[in-house]
């Protein structure tokens, strides 16, 4: 019992991410077309038939990646009219190198699509299995240190929203593992055009060497979080729901349970054409038409030759 009310009403361990930006109301005014917008593509999105089939048969329907880009594109506009409000224009972002010290902690809360989005990028990367190897190890450790401090009977059953998850993610995060998709040499994000939208809405203000979970000031780290609007975000939390898939809701994690879901397989929409795999198991890449060596040059070589003979 006294867990239970420490855990109630006792001080909550919050990363930078998890802090709470309030949106002025002029400033939510002014961008309540970005809202809107985001809200229709999440009905369009939920709208899909044969959404809550995919875990059986592992197809998304027609569409699917483009109302997930289609959101990620309304999502940034948001942003960026949110940050024009805030004054926000010199503020840093993970995934680049001048906010690359929030790359160091893991990204939490994404959802089903996000995942399935960046699952689809990655699949095809020469150095796929080295990263899906990253993320079992990082995936691991993390669990590890969130069940560390968990108190209850079943360690398999830990609030998301719990102290034991917000001390495991602090401590994850103060390990200093870089996230598996963030090219550490030149402090790039990876999957910049796929990154989650809890990157997307992270903001580091004033000294950015502060956002590395590893310096001795980072609880001092100035961030402003713009957040998805409540709306769009529930919405997009019963997407979740309707297709059964059950991810978790840490990206190491999720991206996995993708790759055992697909059976090592891309998972396509209905009536693409599957696409090829190498005996290794990564995916065959696509001819490179514009090469010299290419089949269509060789023949435009040939035909050119013969005209000058």
């Amino acid at each position: 019992m006294l867990n239970f009310i420490a855990a109630l009403f006792g001080p909550r361990v919050k990363l930078p991410r998890d802090r709470v930006t309030r949106i002025p109301r002029r400033a939510r005014k002014q961008v309540k077309e970005h809202v809107d917008t985001m809200q229709r593509i999440v009905d369009e999105l939920s709208g899909l038939p044969g959404l809550a089939d995919m875990s059986k048969t592992k197809r998304l329907p027609r569409g699917f990646y483009d109302r997930v880009e289609d959101l990620q594109t309304a999502f940034d506009r948001y942003v960026e009219a949110v940050r024009g409000e805030l004054g926000l224009a010199d503020a840093a972002v993970p995934g680049t190198p001048a906010g690359k010290g929030g790359c160091y902690a893991a990204p939490f809360g994404v959802s089903g699509p996000e995942t399935l989005a960046i699952y689809r990028e990655v699949r095809t990367w020469k150095d796929f299995p080295q990263i899906a190897q990253r993320l079992g190890e990082l995936g691991e450790q993390q669990f590890k240190d969130i069940q560390a401090g968990h108190t209850g009977k079943d360690p398999e059953k830990i609030r998301m929203t719990s102290k034991a998850a917000g001390r495991g993610r602090q401590t994850f995060a103060e390990r200093g593992q870089a996230c598996p998709f963030l090219d550490e040499a030149k402090g790039r994000c990876r999957v910049w055009e796929q990154r989650p939208i809890s990157c997307r809405m992270h903001h580091i203000v004033g000294d950015s060497a502060l956002a590395d979970p590893r310096h001795e000031r980072h609880a001092d780290v100035e961030v402003v979080n713009i957040r998805l609007p409540v709306r769009p975000q529930v919405s997009l939390s019963q997407i979740d729901k309707r297709m059964e898939l059950g991810l978790s809701p840490f990206l190491y994690a999720s991206v996995l349970q993708l790759l055992q879901l697909g059976e090592g397989e891309l998972l396509q929409e209905v009536g693409e054409a599957p696409r090829r795999m190498q005996q290794d198991g990564r995916v065959v890449q696509k001819a490179n038409r514009n090469v010299k060596h290419a089949k269509k040059n060789q023949k435009k070589n040939k035909q050119q030759k013969k005209k000058r003979k």
